[in-house]
């Protein structure tokens, strides 16, 4: 069964995380354009070998990983919030029908 002050802790979680996890997202984002930026112009400053050798250059530059750690950690953090809000939704759904079944006497 689904207490009532866990069903609280459900809902309060849910208020108060929609711009926060919006938040995040945003911030996944960022990360993922600064890490392509990142590639483009060591690409470009690279001007000896083939594309496939300039590229694997560039994708090796501790600038380029570092911006792709950043951008691996916020999409961590955003996938966290958001399995932690679909989890919490899971509670409130089961919650509602559990109540439905017991209102309509098919549950004691």
């Amino acid at each position: 069964m689904i207490s009532q002050d866990r069903l609280q802790e459900s809902l309060i979680y849910l208020a108060e995380t929609d711009e926060p996890c919006a938040q995040r997202r945003a911030d996944h984002a960022r990360a993922e354009f600064k890490a392509k930026s990142v590639k483009n112009v060591l690409m470009k400053a690279i001007t000896k070998g083939s594309i496939p050798d300039r590229t694997a250059e560039a994708e090796t530059d501790q600038a380029y990983l570092d911006a792709k750690a950043e951008e691996f950690q916020k999409f961590f953090e955003y996938e966290a919030m958001k399995n932690k809000r679909i989890t919490e939704t899971i509670v409130v759904d089961t919650w509602r029908s559990l109540n439905a079944g017991r209102n309509k006497g098919q549950i004691i």
